[in-house]
């Protein structure tokens, strides 16, 4: 069986099929595309910011988490505007409008809120400094009325750690003020 008709180039053949899925699919193709140039040409300090870019006769609408970040977006309308026809390569968009958005706002602030949770509870490495003799001594003898000697000796264990860790610490302490010229 042959193929009757004119020839085409792979290219021009996917690109066909592609803007007749988006047809079918009510631009799903298209409206994905968009959401993914929104987060390349804005970049990240912007996106995170904004959510749901959303095309819809032409107008894409942006949700923020905020009032300033809407004003401040809404003065570079023209230009991401541009850059997202440019990309697509058509001139789909033909207006930007940027709306504050509760849920936005919210996802804004769980994630500062959990990105400075990660940040206090990050593990602080300290190099840890060890005792004199005369000051393990002191420890040992501070535990001696400690009458079990299990207990005694996981006491003065503990003690010992705990001091060195402080040691450490203190020595950081004063490295950084001497960087610092306090």
């Amino acid at each position: 069986m042959t193929r009757r008709g004119r020839n085409s180039s792979l290219g021009s053949g996917l690109e066909s099929l592609v803007r007749r899925m988006d047809t079918k699919s009510g631009g799903a193709y298209t409206q994905a595309r968009i959401g993914v140039l929104w987060q390349q040409v804005a970049g990240p300090q912007v996106t995170s910011h904004t959510t749901g870019a959303h095309l819809k006769d032409g107008v894409l609408v942006v949700y923020v988490d905020g009032p300033a970040w809407a004003t401040e977006l809404t003065a570079m309308g023209e230009v991401y505007r541009l850059a997202l026809n440019k990309e697509l390569g058509k001139n789909l968009i033909r207006k930007m409008m940027f709306t504050v958005s509760r849920k936005v706002a919210e996802e804004h602030r769980i994630h500062t809120t959990e990105s400075k949770d990660r940040e206090f509870y990050t593990q602080d490495i300290v190099e840890s400094i060890a005792l004199t003799d005369t000051e393990r001594a002191q420890v040992i003898a501070s535990a001696q009325s400690i009458p079990d000697d299990e207990l005694r000796t996981a006491a003065i264990r503990a003690t010992i750690k705990d001091l060195e860790w402080k040691k450490g610490l203190s020595e950081r302490a004063s490295r950084e003020t001497a960087r610092d010229g306090s």
